[in-house]
């Protein structure tokens, strides 16, 4: 007995040290601020309860509320969306969301409640959002049960009359500022990795900075590939540069689903499906996507494929491709899930035997999508965990054997976790398989 228990006491140090590296890796210190975050939104909620500190407080509890926007002037000034709520204060402003430049749309993240829709526009063009420049309105009542898969809302379309005006009784006092979809390098500043540990921690305020899901780094062109990018747990688009750098921009267009991972995994599987089925829909029927995803991205990824393949798979869907993915879970998650005081409910999912794995790996891959399995096995730590692997997943976890069976090439790198994302060797892989997809033009005229 005491020899059992000194090696239930190693495996529990080790455990411990395994997770303790990965929020070493991902976040720093982050945690202990994550801890006092929900501390302090708690204290809030209780002392001054808001919608704004319950959106702090359980992001997991609200949806993303989407809807049409309707110009028929095609006027171009720019537009603001405040989502109001008078629940626990009258006129208390819970999103504000400055709306992408020739966008169609809004979004916002909201709690479950009553909200009136307000859109302002800059009509005077003096760079300030004000009081009396209300051009469009709406009520909508945010509810899961209304909801698809308790992560989506469709939202009332809002039509815009800029030639009435119309006026609130609240201030507004929000500067203009450049929105759009596309940035022209991942060094941008938006994509620095401290929002990507935000992302975990902070959804709320995360989605306040990127007030979108897509982005890209030139106007998009539906006579291209579009190569979608997925980055793992705290990760950001930057994540994919060397691989961005690396395509033909002639046949490809590399676009980022850059999102909140601390938020339940399945929710933003829904969010992801919804975003690929839209711009599948909505462009020409050759339209192609390649869906490309590192760590737990993967996962994220094929709960979205799961969910547009419900009633078969859809056309415009090309090709995906997994790297580094604990499709098998974690099991220092799975242990610290139960002894943590707090815990993102992104981390919940990827615990070992968790609900969500359970069901994405039970599932059957449409067998029309071709997948390719990368997996990495080089382990860095000096303490070794008794699996192999690649110092953050084991390879039993990347390749669970359901996945390996969907797979139709399977494919193994001396490298670390984040290591294959600037390996060369990974990206001409990679490369041939785009290939496949789209060939490159002389490989066309030989073909005629």
């Amino acid at each position: 007995m005491p020899c059992q228990s000194r090696s239930r006491q190693f495996n529990y140090y080790c455990n411990f040290l395994i997770l303790a590296s990965v929020l070493l890796l991902i976040s720093g210190c982050s945690y202990l601020n994550f801890f006092a975050y929900k501390a302090h939104w708690g204290i809030t909620f209780k002392g001054i309860p808001s919608m704004s500190a319950l959106n702090n407080l359980a992001p997991q509890e609200s949806l993303v509320v989407s809807g049409h926007i309707l110009n028929p002037q095609q006027r171009q000034e720019p537009l603001l969306l405040v989502a109001v709520s008078s629940q626990y204060r009258k006129n208390e402003m819970v999103a504000v969301v400055q709306i992408l430049k020739s966008a169609n749309y809004y979004m916002a993240f909201l709690p479950k409640g009553e909200y009136e829709l307000f859109i302002f526009a800059d009509l005077n063009n003096n760079e300030d959002f004000e009081s009396d420049e209300v051009v469009g309105r709406a009520f909508v009542s945010v509810d899961p049960a209304d909801s698809i898969a308790n992560a989506v809302l469709e939202g009332p379309p809002i039509i815009l009359d800029f030639n009435h005006p119309t006026t609130v009784d609240f201030r507004v006092s929000e500067k203009v500022r450049p929105t759009s979809y596309v940035y022209t390098s991942l060094d941008d500043k938006f994509f620095d990795p401290k929002y990507g540990t935000i992302g975990l921690y902070n959804p709320t305020e995360f989605i306040s900075h990127t007030q979108g899901f897509i982005f890209g780094l030139a106007d998009y062109d539906e006579q291209k590939t579009m190569v979608l990018f997925i980055h793992g747990i705290a990760g950001t688009p930057r994540d994919w540069k060397f691989f961005a750098d690396g395509l033909d921009r002639t046949r490809f267009q590399p676009f980022f689903f850059y999102y909140p991972t601390g938020l339940q995994l399945d929710k933003l599987g829904t969010v992801l499906a919804e975003i690929i089925d839209y711009v599948g829909k909505n462009k020409n029927r050759a339209h192609k996507i390649v869906i490309a995803a590192h760590s737990m991205g993967g996962l994220v990824a094929l709960s979205a494929i799961y969910k547009l393949s419900e009633t078969g798979l859809p056309s415009y869907l090309k090709m995906f491709c997994s790297f580094s993915t604990p499709y098998g879970g974690s099991d220092p998650a799975r242990y610290w899930e139960t002894k943590a005081p707090i815990i993102a409910p992104a981390w919940r999912d990827i615990a070992t035997e968790s609900d969500f794995l359970q069901d994405i790996t039970r599932r059957s891959f449409p067998q029309k999508l071709p997948f390719y399995l990368f997996f990495t096995y080089k382990d860095p730590s000096t303490i070794k965990n008794r699996e192999s692997g690649d110092g953050v997943i084991t390879l039993r976890s990347q390749l669970a054997p359901s996945l390996q069976a969907a797979a139709i090439k399977i494919i193994g790198f001396d490298e670390t976790h984040m290591g294959i994302l600037h390996s060369e060797a990974a990206r001409i892989s990679f490369l041939q398989f785009l290939d496949t997809i789209t060939p490159p033009r002389n490989v066309l005229k030989d073909i005629r």
